[in-house]
């Protein structure tokens, strides 16, 4: 019994790799290049994975919700700009003594997307069906990737049709 005299794996030194990588990032560049001026098809979306189309976020969103009263299968999906235009940006401070007058139970005072403490200066985001509230940079960020459900509990980040007359609920 002993090791085998004969190694079957083949032992490149790290600057020759690293050239091989810089000439397929050069060669895929200069194909995107290329193909984005028309001289050139397309590469095929399997041959490296920045050819790929980028996913449709909204699509994705559609068919991972569950078929519960969070489906967005009420309609299409709104844009992140009409998102933002129906949740307006305040003030903490006076998204809580708005709050306190209304009776209300005392608002968090952390932001769920950055974890970050809410301040009375901060702009603010109160989302339509659970009232919850978010930096403005935080959940704008949020609507820009896709997403339309409130992260902290999945409620849609806009009332339905069925649900404008409503109020939302003040719990946390």
């Amino acid at each position: 019994m002993g090791f085998p005299s004969v190694c079957y794996c083949v032992i490149l030194p790290q600057p020759l790799i690293l050239v091989l990588q810089l000439l397929d990032f050069l060669r895929h560049a200069v194909l995107l290049c290329l193909s984005s001026l028309g001289l050139a098809a397309p590469p095929a979306a399997d041959d490296h994975p920045a050819y790929a189309p980028p996913p449709d976020l909204w699509a994705v969103a559609e068919s991972a919700a569950p078929s519960s009263s969070l489906s967005l299968a009420t309609g299409p999906a709104p844009a992140p700009a009409a998102i933002k235009a129906r949740l307006p940006a305040v003030r903490y401070a006076d998204l809580r003594s708005r709050r306190c007058a209304a009776g209300a139970a005392a608002a968090s005072t952390c932001c769920a997307v950055c974890l970050g403490a809410l301040e009375a200066r901060h702009r603010v985001r109160e989302l339509g069906n659970c009232a919850h509230a978010f930096h403005k940079a935080c959940i704008d960020k949020w609507v820009d990737k896709g997403q339309a459900t409130c992260p902290l509990c999945r409620a849609l980040l806009l009332p339905t049709d069925a649900d404008a007359g409503k109020l939302p609920s003040f719990s946390f």
